[in-house]
Formats: structure tokens, C-alpha cells, sequence
């Protein structure tokens, strides 16, 4: 009895330290658990089950000038290494950085540098309601700062807390393909029996697809959903603070900046879930926005459910490749335009 006391303290021990440490946690949690979809992930509906296909027909266009084009993304999900990375883009360099990390900038002037402002419908109004960008800094050379180590007392507070704790330890205990044989017994038990699923989806088109639930929830997630009120107010005070954002790009050495917004999955697949607030419009048409942009959202709408995975709230490789093409013919129209 006292070994086996020790053996499963060790064992413990072993599982504490997988959720604390994200190094640890990728080296013995062998399955991705959002190989099947972020979606399937939180609802475990059978019918989501989406097994991940990587996108790698994509062929850029040639680039339109013989000078250097060096390609900055400050971007989310959508732009992450593992969905778009540089040889999609018509570019000679490319420098990525989330918007949870800094760019430290210092413009090589034989090149042109270009800022492309990726985010998805839900999270504009977090990045440009309150201020513009602010995770772009002048250095004497360029890198991108994924940011501090936090001090050893706020790690230990977010020991038993922490969001990302409790995910590392759902991938290394739970994402294995028989716990989640169980786990898609019970949701499809629960839909079936008692019409439930995870709070953090949303079922629609009678529940033919399913999204993210911050996209419309205007109860809990006002900031976030596709279907909460927008005064016309803080619609001018996004475009001022992207206007801002273009004009602190340029006088930190950037010759083009673009914005591109990414619907909402609902936005596309039900705008009539709700009053739609038509935010992605009312920001591309409003008369002071002195951005370029790319707008794929009317194009989404031809594409209908050919635009969004099924088990997930990001873009499947046609809506990819769309997205990509209006991208690479922006940069190519930028570039084709004298530097001033």
C-alpha cells in the first residue's frame, strides 16, 4: 500500500506539472486536440466531427515591382503560422506577430514595408474602440517581443485558476480518441434527449452549422457578438483610431498599411439569427476611413457554408485562398503606385 500511495503521489505530481508547463505539456500530449475543429472541440457533436486538412495549393501571384516588399501581419487565428505563412504572399520578407505580442521596427528603406491589420468581426471593437494600435515600437533593429516572463508570484496565483492550465490538462488527459468517443456519446445524448449542448457554441440554421458563442450572445458577450447594438458614435471612433493607427504606422516607417476583417462565421451563414449590426460595412463604407482595405465579406455570403469549416469557426482552404488572392491584388495594386 505505501508504494502504491508513492506511485500515484508521483503520479499526480507528473499531471500537475504537465498543466503548469506548456514545454512539458507538447512533448507528452501526442494529439492535437483541435484536429477535429475548435467547435467540435467544445460541443463534441458528432456531426461536427471535422477532421483538420492543411491548405498547401495556394500559389501567389508574381509581385508587381522589381523593388523588395517586406510584408508585416499584426493578425489573430486566422494569420497563424499554422493556416497562412510566407510563401502565400507576394512578398520578399514576412514578419508575423499576434496582437498579444510587439513589434520592435526599425524600416529598411530599400524596402517597401507594408502593414497588413488582420482581426476577426468579434474582436475589432477590443483592439480600436478604446485607443489605436500600441504594440508597435521603434528599435534599432527589427524582432518581434512575444513578451515578459510573468513574476514567479502571479505564475503561482494562476496555478489552480488558470484557463491555460486547465487546457493543457484537458489535451493530455481528455483528447484521446476514446475518452472523446465518450465524450461525443453524452453531447449527442444531451442534444437529442433534453435539445442541450455546450454553453460556448450556438446551433443554427436549425442546427445546421454551428459557431462561437460570443458571436451571438448579446447577453454575456455584447462587446464580441455580430448582433449587439452599435451607436453610429462608436462606429466614427473606430474609424478615428484606425485612421490614428495608419498615421503612427507611417511616421514609424511603414509606406502602406491595409485592414481586413474577417466575419463572423453567424455573420455569414445567418445574419438574420439577430438584427445584424452590419459593423464590418459601416466601417469599409464610412466616409473618413482613410485605410485601404480587403473585403471578402459579400464574397463569403456567394460562398455560404463553402467559406467556414463545419466543426470550426475558421475558414476552410476556399475561403483561405479567396481571402489570400484579394490580399496579394492589394499589395500588388499598393506597390505599383509610386512610394511618396
Amino acid at each position: 500500500m505505501k508504494y502504491l500511495r508513492y506511485s500515484i503521489l508521483i503520479i499526480g505530481i507528473f499531471i500537475w506539472m504537465v498543466g503548469l508547463n506548456s514545454d512539458l505539456s507538447s512533448k507528452v500530449s501526442k494529439t492535437d486536440s483541435y484536429r477535429y475543429g475548435d467547435l467540435y472541440r467544445l460541443s463534441n457533436l458528432s456531426n461536427f466531427k471535422d477532421p483538420a486538412k492543411s491548405c498547401t495549393s495556394y500559389t501567389p501571384p508574381p509581385k508587381a515591382t522589381n523593388k523588395r516588399v517586406h510584408l508585416y501581419i499584426i493578425g489573430d487565428s486566422f494569420t497563424e503560422k499554422l493556416r497562412v505563412n510566407e510563401k502565400d504572399f507576394n512578398a520578399d520578407a514576412y514578419t508575423y506577430l499576434h496582437w498579444s505580442e510587439t513589434l520592435h521596427f526599425k524600416p529598411d528603406t530599400s524596402e517597401i514595408n507594408i502593414l497588413l491589420l488582420e482581426t476577426v468581426e468579434r474582436h475589432l471593437r477590443e483592439k480600436f474602440l478604446i485607443h489605436p494600435i500600441q504594440n508597435i515600437v521603434t528599435d534599432s533593429r527589427t524582432y518581434v517581443d512575444n513578451g515578459h516572463q510573468p513574476a514567479l508570484m502571479h505564475t503561482l496565483d494562476g496555478v489552480f485558476n488558470s484557463k491555460a492550465t486547465e487546457g493543457r490538462l484537458d489535451e493530455f488527459l481528455f483528447q484521446n480518441d476514446f475518452i472523446l468517443a465518450l465524450k461525443e456519446w453524452k453531447a449527442n445524448f444531451n442534444l437529442n434527449v433534453f435539445d442541450r449542448t455546450n454553453k460556448e457554441v450556438t446551433r443554427i440554421n436549425d442546427g445546421r452549422d454551428l459557431v462561437y458563442y460570443m458571436d451571438t450572445d448579446t447577453d454575456t458577450t455584447a462587446f464580441t457578438s455580430s448582433f449587439a447594438e452599435i451607436e453610429n458614435t462608436e462606429i466614427d471612433t473606430l474609424v478615428m483610431n484606425l485612421n490614428e493607427s495608419k498615421i503612427l504606422a507611417e511616421k514609424l516607417g511603414f509606406d502602406k498599411v491595409i485592414l481586413s476583417i474577417i466575419p463572423n462565421k453567424v455573420s455569414v451563414l445567418m445574419p438574420e439569427y439577430g438584427q445584424y449590426n452590419q459593423l464590418i460595412d459601416r466601417i469599409y463604407q464610412h466616409r473618413n476611413l482613410q485605410l485601404d482595405f480587403v473585403d471578402v465579406y459579400a464574397d463569403f455570403e456567394r460562398m455560404g457554408t463553402e467559406s467556414y469549416l463545419k466543426g470550426d469557426s475558421h475558414w476552410t482552404c476556399e475561403g483561405q485562398y479567396l481571402w489570400l488572392n484579394k490580399i496579394n491584388a492589394k499589395i500588388n495594386q499598393l506597390v505599383s503606385v509610386p512610394v511618396l
